[in-house]
């Protein structure tokens, strides 16, 4: 029986487990709302709960694998802002503020004007920071915090329990704004000055943590003491690196709740701010830099499933109309959105980034009528990846990776690739970029 492995995703809204084998073959996957609980007046994570549902998963999954066997090694993706304070038992002093909270803006113009902020985190510091968090928290929430003897993000929390080892994987620690990505180390006056509990180690993706040390997993006998737990990382990237196993010049357009895109580059610029994109560190602990930009998709497009529902319809007539614009100009959101990846992919034409062909991944790619609008903005072919949960597939090639095995993914195997309608691509040459309105770094499940 060839050894299985398991990647998780710890989303915005849903929270999804899968279980891979050797050969790189996805044996089972199901995706759960992300449990949240009220929390003054908004949400906020129980991390206690999340854990229990992730474990309620994973063991769901391996009974039907077939049970048997433990697990190999596990890994997990997710949220990058999102973190916890630990005491000396590795257990929650509070619940987890999710990123989107906006309570810490004014924590976040404050720690923008602190003099280490001088552009080597690479991003703005705005509210969805985790550095914004922990100055709020200490303000406002200082109990949240008592007995705090370390921190750790949400994503690595279930990691750490198993273990039983605390540590922050590498791209989350980026998406903090307290963490140098150039030298790739913290800054201590910023963690001073936002009051953070003490930090963990930072570990590179595909790294073994440890093994199962206990807990559900190994009382279910879906893991034993030779479980591998590996570090994963933020979810965007990771997915990425999946595709970049097979193509490494990839560039992403990963179209969830969320539009990022993604690529990266070794010619490193001067520190500093680049808009549209953010500035984060490869994933598997490569030399230069990573190249995010983030658009808010869902929002934009189609805020309730009857505008979802009533967009193929229409991308349909308009297949048929034969024009892609009325009088030259934007005449909808649909090519607002793929303008404004295009800035952002052009922005990473001036950081270096290589060129190469663009994979189109998430749940907005399976639209074939917004992927042909999609690659006529843009100009080129649309590599779509025809794999819903890749995010959690790319966990689960890291656990492969931290037992030392070698499996046989391969994403082109995986493609549907979309041309330029003809006619169209010249005439939305002849348009201007769009600039996102707010920041397009903001993160997104």
């Amino acid at each position: 029986m060839t050894a299985r492995l398991c990647g998780i995703d710890i989303g915005t809204t849903n929270l999804k487990v899968v279980l891979m084998d050797e050969a790189g073959r996805c044996l089972w996957s199901r995706a759960v709302p992300t449990p949240r609980i009220a929390f003054r007046g908004g949400v906020a994570t129980d991390a206690g709960h999340l854990l229990d549902a992730v474990e309620a998963l994973v063991i769901e999954g391996w009974r039907a694998a077939g049970g048997g066997r433990p697990l190999r090694a596990l890994a997990a993706t997710g949220v990058g802002e999102d973190g916890v304070g630990l005491d000396a038992g590795l257990r929650p002093t509070g619940p987890a503020l999710p990123w989107f909270d906006a309570r810490a803006t004014r924590e976040a113009a404050e720690l923008a004007r602190h003099p280490a902020v001088d552009g080597h985190i690479g991003l703005p510091i705005t509210p969805d920071r985790t550095v914004a968090k922990w100055l709020w928290l200490r303000r406002h929430a200082p109990e949240l915090l008592a007995g705090a003897t370390g921190w750790v993000a949400l994503t690595d929390y279930p990691a750490t329990v198993w273990s039983g080892v605390a540590f922050m994987s590498r791209t989350l620690a980026a998406r903090t704004a307290a963490y140098n990505v150039f030298s790739r180390d913290w800054i201590p006056s910023l963690v001073q000055a936002a009051g953070a509990p003490p930090l963990p180690p930072v570990r590179d993706a595909g790294t073994v943590i440890g093994t199962v040390s206990g807990g559900a997993l190994r009382a279910s006998g879906a893991a034993d003491a030779q479980t591998l737990v590996v570090a994963g990382g933020h979810d965007h990237p990771v997915a990425a690196a999946a595709i970049r196993r097979s193509d490494p010049l990839a560039r992403i357009d990963s179209l969830g709740t969320a539009n990022v895109v993604y690529g990266e580059t070794q010619s490193v610029p001067a520190p500093g701010l680049h808009p549209p994109l953010a500035l984060s560190v490869p994933v598997r602990a490569a030399p230069g830099l990573a190249c995010l930009g983030v658009f808010e998709l869902a929002a934009h497009l189609a805020p309730d499933a009857a505008a979802r529902a009533a967009l193929e319809p229409a991308l349909a007539a308009r297949r048929l109309e034969g024009a892609p614009m009325a009088g030259g100009a934007v005449r909808d959101r649909l090519e607002e959105a793929s303008l404004a990846a295009r800035h952002m992919f052009r922005a990473m034409d001036r950081l270096g980034v290589p060129p190469g062909p663009i994979y189109a991944t998430g749940g907005w790619s399976r639209s074939r009528g917004f992927m042909e609008l999609r690659a006529s903005v843009l100009g080129a072919p649309l590599h779509v990846v025809d794999e819903p949960e890749l995010t959690a597939l790319g966990a689960a090639l890291l656990a492969a990776e931290g037992a030392g095995l070698r499996t046989g993914f391969d994403v082109r195997a995986r493609l549907t690739t979309v041309e330029p309608l003809p006619g169209w691509a010249q005439a939305y040459a002849a348009l201007a970029d769009i600039v996102p309105a707010r920041d397009p770094d903001s993160p997104a499940e």
